[in-house]
């Protein structure tokens, strides 16, 4: 087991970036301090070759150029937030609109717009826990906000653990926007994994990509995963919610609470299998319908449109819109905490 922290390169603005590389005898994981993004995740093929699974870009302002948030942490608000406006206690906090009045992602200068600082996790020997400031304010969102990630290797799987203090009532949702793709990151089209998703619901959405506050069962519907099939299966069927996404963009109620399996998803040429594991209640299934990156690729790849999967573990998008959602309000004295897992293994035969 190892952990190396070395220069890697500068944003647009002249910010040093460092690249970390968590390595055991299972899985070596590359990391930015930009956005503290996966740049890279290295996994034995079933003839033991090792396989980069995650899409990037082979310098840090292609990262920052490119508006696909590939492998960035996102935050302070994962997803949308609709009108770019929520309520907080007594007021109406406004956001900053970048999608069609909505809020994306939080805005413009989020957490994926920002170069952490980085040391090894104390009492760890394959661990790191970057860290980042954003003030009160940045982009609406109330309060001093600081935010903890704890990447960690557990045995054949990437640990990401989430802390984030206030000084002040917020809300607050992080994720990993990763790009899959398990067959390697350049073999094109991701439309042939086999996926399974332990979810019988999944969040109505509106023409703008916002929950209406209804939870469709999947049974019956082109939404169904909880018998594994091919992303590409159902993806052009005639089924309103993926007329509106452009195929899969949607968020899966999982099944339970605390640590637990979310999701499988299998490459089939490299036999690579990957497990999602979380504590959050949703999870964002992505099929790269609008993949279309602006600068060169890792590695001199051509990504196009679904060639990869994200599957990125969340709260529910626009949560402080919907009192019945799970609670997405950050006080002082009740931090925010969240865990999730990508675990790799080889799909039985």
């Amino acid at each position: 087991m190892s952990v190396s922290i070395t220069a890697f390169g500068k944003t647009t603005s002249g910010e040093p970036v460092r690249l970390v590389v968590l390595k055991n005898d299972q899985l070596e994981v590359h990391l930015l301090t930009y956005a503290a993004l996966i740049h890279k995740i290295l996994v034995p093929d079933r003839n033991g070759n090792p396989v980069d699974v995650v899409l990037g870009y082979p310098t840090v302002p292609d990262y920052e150029l490119n508006t696909d948030f590939m492998g960035k942490a996102v935050g302070r608000f994962a997803n949308r937030i609709g009108g770019a406006q929520f309520p907080l206690y007594e007021e109406i906090v406004h956001v900053t609109p970048n999608e069609n009045g909505n809020c994306l992602h939080s805005g413009l200068h989020g957490f994926c717009h920002t170069v952490f600082e980085v040391e090894p996790t104390a009492g760890e020997t394959d661990s790191v826990t970057m860290t980042a400031h954003s003030p009160d304010g940045t982009d609406g969102f109330p309060g001093n906000m600081d935010l903890e990630i704890q990447y960690k290797l557990v045995k054949s799987g990437l640990m990401i653990h989430y802390t984030a203090t206030t000084d002040a009532p917020t809300v607050c949702s992080l994720t990993n926007h990763s790009y899959f793709n398990l067959n390697g990151h350049d073999s094109g089209t991701a439309l042939g994994h086999r996926i399974s998703v332990d979810a019988d619901a999944y969040l109505e959405t509106d023409d703008g990509s916002i929950p209406t506050g209804r939870r469709i069962p999947v049974a019956g519907t082109p939404m169904d995963f909880t018998e594994e099939k091919t992303l590409g299966l159902d993806i052009e069927a005639d089924y309103p919610a993926l007329k509106q996404g452009s195929g899969y963009d949607h968020c899966y109620i999982i099944r339970d609470t605390g640590l637990r399996h979310a999701a499988w998803v299998t490459g089939p040429l490299t036999g690579i299998r990957m497990e999602v594991l979380t504590t959050l209640p949703g999870m964002q299934l992505y099929s790269a319908n609008h993949l279309a990156p602006v600068t060169a690729c890792k590695d001199g790849a051509h990504y196009q449109k679904r060639d990869a999967v994200c599957l990125e573990t969340e709260e529910f998008p626009d949560a402080p819109n919907h009192p019945d959602f799970p609670d997405t309000t950050v006080l002082p004295n009740t931090p925010y905490s969240s865990t999730t897992i990508y675990r790799f293994d080889l799909a039985p035969q």
